[in-house]
């Protein structure tokens, strides 16, 4: 798909920049189409290597714990470029970049209260631990292969959920929110998981999506399985972190600006990607997260009455069409 076939990225709401701006008038965030996005990060690459080499900190504050932190920068052992993503962990709570970045998005756009029916697609991360604290109703789960989906399976810290992010077992518009952060590329059907999320979410709710992102428009497939259930690799295996297995998870994508369209596909009405950048709550790197929004109840009632009207309509036609042949 060429760059001008793609719908330009929706802005977010007024009030979502006015919230971070008056917090930090250092905050940068924007919306943009690809061509936006490797321009402002080809500008911004420099200054970010600048400080990966001159600093093994940056001074700045902690959206999580609210505190004065140095964001400590972490360089892989190997050497190499920096991983903004994984790196910037905070001196007093110990969230890196992306952990922060994400739950400072969702409750900035959505503005969640202690009643939100919110999910979580992990468990076993401080993201859990910290999402738990500020929102009781919350649910999570991790994936267990051999285990029944929906039952709880036991763990230490905790007890966890075992679902599918494929077919969950949720009931249809359980959550206000869905929070999936750096899972879906694990998912060789994502496409099912974006279906299902967006089942599971009420009418107007949120999903607040971070993926690895190839900064192409379209998808690329990095492994497939295969009908016998072997994996076929299309690209040298890379495998992620993982809290259940000391081998990590296979990454089967990195994705590309054409998931927005993927996400209208799976019913959801509003879909837009956001890339930020603030040294003063130190996000530094190519940060990118897709937000999408479920259509509320007037709009999938004019969809489905649109839908009834243009049935019975095709379903008249198709009659007086045989009748005339008839004659």
């Amino acid at each position: 798909m060429t760059h001008n076939g793609h719908k330009e990225v929706r802005k977010t709401a007024i009030q979502f920049w006015h919230d971070l701006l008056r917090r930090s008038p250092d905050a940068f965030w924007q919306t943009g189409d690809l061509s936006d996005l490797l321009e402002y990060f080809k500008e911004n690459r420099a200054a970010d290597n600048h400080i990966a080499d001159s600093q093994k900190s940056l001074e700045g504050e902690c959206y999580i714990c609210q505190e004065k932190s140095a964001f400590e920068i972490s360089r892989p052992k190997g050497g190499g470029a920096v991983n903004w993503r994984e790196t910037l962990k905070c001196s007093n709570c110990g969230m890196i970049n992306r952990w922060r970045s994400c739950l400072h998005l969702f409750e900035a756009l959505c503005k969640p209260t202690e009643e939100d029916r919110v999910y979580l697609t992990e468990t076993l991360s401080p993201v859990y631990e910290e999402l738990a604290k500020r929102y009781p109703l919350m649910q999570s789960s991790e994936y267990f292969a051999h285990a029944p989906l929906g039952e709880m399976v036991e763990m230490v810290p905790r007890n966890v959920r075992n679902e599918d992010v494929t077919q969950l077992t949720f009931p249809d518009a359980s959550f206000d929110s869905v929070l999936c952060f750096d899972v879906l590329e694990h998912v060789p059907d994502y496409r099912a998981a974006l279906h299902e999320f967006c089942r599971v979410l009420s009418p107007g709710g949120r999903l607040i999506l971070s993926v690895p992102f190839s900064f192409r428009e379209e998808t690329t497939v990095r492994a497939v399985v295969e009908e016998d259930g072997s994996i076929c690799h299309l690209m040298e295996p890379c495998y992620h972190g993982d809290p259940l297995s000391s081998d990590g998870v296979l990454s089967y994508y990195d994705f590309g600006m054409e998931l927005s369209d993927e996400l209208k596909k799976a019913g959801f009405s509003k879909s837009s990607v956001l890339w930020y950048e603030s040294k003063h709550w130190g996000y530094l790197g190519e940060n990118v997260t897709y937000v999408a929004r479920k259509p509320g109840k007037w709009k999938a009632r004019l969809a489905g009455l649109i839908q009834s009207i243009t049935a019975r309509h095709v379903t008249k036609s198709l009659t007086l069409s045989v009748s005339g042949n008839d004659r």
